[in-house]
Parts: structure tokens; sequence; C-alpha cells
């Protein structure tokens, strides 16, 4: 019989959630792998003194005498490389090569002292950096199988700006007239003046060389445009405006200094209630350097002009096709689309979107004229972009989180009838007095009003604001999570002393007791202790289905990931700050159990009761937004919080069931909420290699 309370009962629960860890993983990698037609390989690359850790997709079977597309995706802040899996799947199924890189500094990547743009020890700001995106570039075009002049680059958010920096720095601002303008001019010493630089190269090189001088004129062009057209072919920025590689920008050409926009074919991507992104078209700075006058067109594929200043509409983004429109080939082939394409979706929607990862898919389609083969040719069978299955192995990871989260309980329960750990159950009985329900249902209200007010304070704070001290170097968002707790445990401190008065006058003592605060300093180490260990075999479970599957456990905003040794040393850091909250919220949700409700049933209300406030504003937060275009909360970094209150209150709650004691909720909510945010959030300032992970190469 499944049961917390005997040890065989245990050893059936264990084997249970394994099962079910593993079932679910091996059904998420099928959805991965398209089925095993997709191979997919874990990559550590090393161009700076730094690992570059990604995972590379690319068709099994392929070999050297093929010719692919490729892409590199990258993540935004606060998230990692495995968030973007639902891009890098779609695009993979479609049998495009796809490297999905963690950017230095964030889950298994290093910083490297010095990255592409210098930043570093020195100085290092995460909003100015291509992040390793280029050394990932570089890295894909060492690939035989990959067409060197069909590379591309996706990233979200502030991926959005790595990939911004990478196409800068790989394409440049000079167009290839530009360029061999300058050939003219520095190495065969022509002057011009500012109307001839914008003549046609050849033209001029016509006119004013030599038999012998054209001859060494055409060979120089041919090296150029070989590595003009090996660039960066297109970017497509996600829920961001690419500022890095968006404006035009003053370049030298034959000692004028002109306008140019940078040579990349660029695509945004956003959402209707991304702000950056929906007021982008509205901009008149936007509009200048596109070329155009008045609002940029929506769904609508650009050719812009930097030598005439104008730009021309080509046609519609979901109606025109590349294979039908020769003026969309020639805009591609010279650089100069851009297009912008809005969906109903919010900024941190972008990436869990099936909408989002349709037109990101359509895009990179139309763009290189691949999917599944070449569009060109008639036994190409294409998938349509819509038909997506990503959602179904988030779903996957999700079930395989929770089998996670509760095989922890078995484990738990079986430990605490050790002698080493048996003392560490409190003496005290659990408090069943037979409340009135009024005072059960107060108390769930209470709770609500909390977990709404703490969400809603958070959302009001710009994350990126907030300060991130070299102690607890991530990315400000981390500062959410305790914030949040900091507000419930607030009301729960004034809920307890109201109890607690209450409980004197009536039964003429405090229940406080029954919580078992007092176990003893040996007794409450050796339980954070125990705690460690719940999390030791969580992780192993993670490093086992990674292994078997390459498959980890999330939902959305909400992941637990593998990290480097090191890192465990920041969990540590978080945990001390979470820990005592913990303590307290656990004490507000068992300070008393009323006997004349179902133990199911307490339960179940002490979870809906804590996560409603979260989750009545996420759903106002939608319909308000959609209704009125206007948000009332901003959930760009707090979305995960609808999935992890009620996770942390179910372990608080049945935690105590086996330990009767508060202390044991709280290790394992403080440790797991650390590694959450360590493992995914990544760092806002640098943070030199560690030793430890070079000593134990992991």
């Amino acid at each position: 019989m499944f049961s917390l309370k005997t040890s065989q009962g245990c050893k059936k629960l264990i084997a249970l959630f394994l099962g079910v860890i593993l079932v679910s993983s091996f059904f998420a990698a099928m959805i991965s792998s398209n089925a095993g037609k997709t191979k997919i390989e874990t990559i550590r690359l090393d161009a700076r003194g730094a690992e570059l850790v990604g995972d590379l997709y690319y068709p099994a079977g392929t070999s050297d005498r093929d010719q692919l597309p490729a892409i590199v995706v990258t993540h935004g802040a606060g998230v990692t490389k495995n968030n973007y899996r639902s891009f890098a799947e779609e695009l993979a199924r479609r049998q495009f090569v796809v490297f999905c890189v963690n950017g230095y500094g964030t889950g298994l990547s290093e910083f490297p002292k010095y990255d592409e743009n210098n930043m570093g020890q020195d100085g290092y700001d995460t909003w100015t950096t291509p992040s390793g995106i280029l050394d990932a570039v570089n890295f894909v075009r060492t690939l035989k199988f990959v067409d060197q002049k069909r590379i591309g680059i996706a990233g979200h958010s502030q991926g959005s700006r790595r990939s911004g920096y990478a196409s800068l720095l790989d394409c440049g601002y000079l167009t290839f007239n530009d360029r061999m303008v300058n050939v003219l001019y520095e190495q065969f010493g022509q002057s011009f003046t500012e109307a001839e630089i914008l003549m046609d190269a050849d033209e001029l090189a016509e006119s004013r060389l030599t038999v012998d001088e054209i001859g060494l004129y055409e060979h120089i062009k041919a090296e150029v445009r070989e590595e003009y057209d090996t660039n960066v072919l297109a970017v497509c920025i996600i829920g961001g405006t690419a500022s890095n590689c968006g404006p035009t920008k003053p370049v030298d050409v034959a000692g004028y200094e002109v306008m140019r926009n940078c040579q990349v074919n660029e695509g945004i991507i956003g959402g209707d209630f991304d702000g950056g992104v929906a007021g982008f078209r509205f901009d008149p700075k936007n509009q200048d350097y596109w070329h155009v006058d008045g609002d940029i067109q929506l769904d609508t594929w650009y050719a812009i002009d930097d030598i005439a200043n104008s730009s021309g509409v080509i046609g519609d983004f979901n109606a025109t096709s590349i294979l039908d429109s020769q003026e969309l080939q020639n805009a591609i082939y010279n650089r100069t689309t851009r297009l912008i394409a809005l969906n109903p979706e919010t900024h941190s929607e972008n990436f869990f979107s099936t909408k989002t990862a349709a037109e990101v898919t359509h895009y990179f389609e139309q763009v290189f004229r691949y999917n599944c083969g070449e569009l060109s040719d008639s036994a190409t069978n294409p998938i349509p972009a819509t038909k997506t299955k990503f959602v179904a192995r988030e779903i996957l990871n999700a079930v395989a989180m929770v089998g996670m989260l509760c095989l922890l309980f078995p484990v738990a329960a079986l430990l605490l009838q050790t002698r080493f750990f048996g003392s560490c159950v409190g003496k005290n009985e659990v408090n069943l007095t037979e409340y009135d329900k009024k005072r059960f249902w107060a108390c769930a209200a209470v709770a609500a009003v909390a977990s709404f007010i703490g969400i809603y304070y958070i959302n009001t704070i710009f994350a990126p604001g907030l300060p991130s001290p070299k102690f607890w170097p991530l990315f400000p968002s981390w500062w959410l999570t305790l914030i949040y707790l900091a507000v419930v445990v607030a009301i729960t401190i004034v809920e307890l002393a109201v109890l607690n008065v209450m409980d004197k006058k009536k039964y003429g003592r405090s229940f406080l007791s029954c919580l078992n605060v007092k176990l003893g300093v040996v007794n409450v180490v050796k339980t954070v202790f125990l705690g460690c260990i719940l999390i030791a075999v969580a992780y192993l479970t993670l490093i086992v289905i990674l292994d078997l599957f390459n498959q980890d456990y999330r939902f959305w905003m909400m992941a637990f990931e593998q990290m480097k040794i090191e890192h465990w040393l920041y969990v540590w850091r978080f945990a001390i700050l979470l820990f005592p909250l913990y303590v307290v919220a656990g004490m507000g949700l068992n300070y008393s159990a009323d006997a004349k409700i179902a133990e199911w049933k307490s339960l179940l209300v002490s979870i809906v009761a804590n996560s409603i406030g979260v989750w009545a504003l996420a759903i106002a937060t939608e319909v308000i937004l959609r209704q009125t275009g206007n948000s009332i909360s901003n959930w760009t970094s707090s979305y995960g919080f609808i999935f992890f209150v009620p996770i942390t209150i179910l372990v608080s709650k049945l935690m105590y069931k086996v330990s009767k004691s508060v202390w044991l909720g709280a290790a394992v909510n403080s440790l797991l909420i650390g590694w959450m945010m360590v493992c995914t959030i990544g760092y806002n300032t640098y943070v030199p290699q560690n030793w430890f992970s070079n000593f134990f190469n992991l």
C-alpha cells in the first residue's frame, strides 16, 4: 500500500515517482528529438579561456556533403538556453542546424576575462555584450555540413541585444558597394566626390583602372564578396528591438562620413503587449532609419535603401513567398529586408508561445528558402510553421518535475525512520483542535490576501533596477522571491500573534509548541543536513534524465537545471536568506489543522488559499490587458510564481506531516528555490571562474 507511514509504503511511493520521472522524460525526449530524427549533442567549446555550453541540433544521418542552413538561438535575462528549446526544436524538426547556447555567465557557460566586445573582468555590463553569441556563430562555421552563406541568429529579450551585437560585429555597416569603393580608394589610390561614392563601384573601376588593375580588382572583389556573403545573413529579434544593430551608424566611405544600417536582414517578432517592441513602429527615429514615412506597417516585408534614403514594401509576411517574389529574393541577397510581426503575447510569453514559435520558423523558412529541404525542390515536403509540438514536451517535463518533488516526501519519511534522523521528528503532537469553521476560512482568506499583496507589490518593482551585490551576483530578478516572501511573512507574523492571543484566551494555552520550533540546535542542524540529502537525491535524478534523455525539470519560467559544483555555494548564500522566511511561513501554514476537515481537503485549501492571490492577479492582468491594452501588473520576471508558490506550500505542509516540525520544510524549500534561482537566472556582474570546476573537471 502506498503510504508515508511505513517503510514498505515509502519504498512503493519511491518506485512510483521514479517511474513517473523516467517515463515522462522518455516521451519528452521523443518530442525533442522528433522520434530520433534529430540528433542532439551537448557542445562545450572554448574560444576565450572559458567554456561556452550549448545544444547542437541537426538531422540524423547528416554528412559533410550536406549544406544546411544554421541558426544560433540565445536566451534572455533570467532564463537559460533550455527555456528556448521551443524555437530550437521547431527549427530542428524542419531540418535546420540549430545551436541553442547559454551566453557567457549563464547556466554552465563560464565567464571569460574578455569576450567579443571586450566585456569581462573590467567594467562588465550585461546589457552591452554579445556574451559569446559571435563565438557560437564562429563555431557553427566550422561545421562542414553548414551552408556558410545561410547562417542566422535568433535571440529573445536580452538575447536580442546579444544577437544585435553579434550581428554588428560580424556584418558591420558597410554595404558591399561601400567596401568596393573603399578598395578603389585605399588600394588603387582613387579619390571621389561625395556624389561618386554612391555610384556603382564596378562602373567606377571600369572607367578609372587599367586592364591589369581591373584583373586585380576582380580578384579582390571575389574575396570581398566571399567574406561579405558568409557574414550572418539574418537576425531574428524576439521580444526586443536590437538597439545594438538597429539604428543607422556613421561609417567612412572613401573619406566621407555616411549613414548606413547594419548589413543584415532583420526580423523583429514580439508581442502586442511587449512595450518596447509594440512601440517600435511608432518611433520617428526608427521610422527614419527604416526610411519610412509614418508608422511602420506590421507583418510587412520592407526593403530599405540607405543610398536613396528610401524603402519599398515588398509584400505581406504571411502571403509573400520567397519562391514567387524576385524582389524579396534580391532584398534578402542584398541584406536589406526589415520586418515587424506582432502577436497577442506579453514579453515573457514569447518563448512559451506557439504563435511566436511559428513566426520565427516562418521567418527563417523564407530568408533561407528552406524547410525540410530546399523550398525550390519539388520533392521537399515542408512542415507548416503553425504545426508545433514543444508544448507537449514542456508538459512532460513538468510531469517529471512533479514526480521529482513528490519523490522527496517518501525519501524523507524513510530516512526519518532511521536512528540518526529519528531525533529530528518533533516530540509534540500536531494541533488537531476542533476549531470553528469560520476560523479555518478566515485564515484561508488572510492567506489569499497576503499572496495577492505580495505578488502585486513585487510586480510594481522593475527588477533590473534592483542592486546586484557581489555576494549575491545574480540578475536582479532574484530579489522578487525574497521580497514576496518578506511581505507574506510580515502578514503571517501578525496572523500568528492574533491566533496565539485567541487560543490563550479560549483554550488557556498557545499551540506554537506543536510546531516543534524548539527542536534543539543539534537536531535543527541534522534536519538541515537531511534537507541537503533530499536535494542531492533530486539532483541525482536530474543527472540521470540528462544523461539518458537530455531532459531536465521545468515548466515555462520554473526550472531545475544542472549546475557547476561551485554554483552550490551561491545556492547556500541564497538559502541563508530564504531559510528564516520559510520557517515563519511554515509556522503560519501549520499552526493548526481543524479536526473537522478532512486532511486532503485541508491540504488542498491551504495550497489554493496561499496561491489564489497570485493566480487571481495573473488572470486579472491578462483579461484587463487584452480588453484595454493597459497592464495593471508587470509579470516579466514573475510568471514562475504561478507554479512555485503552490509547490512550496505543498512541501511545507507534507514535510511537516512527516517530521512534525517546520524546520525540514523550510530547509527543503530554501534549497529548492536557491537551486531554481542560481541554475536559471544568470549573473549580473562578472564572476571569475572557480578552481572547483577545474579540479573536478565539472
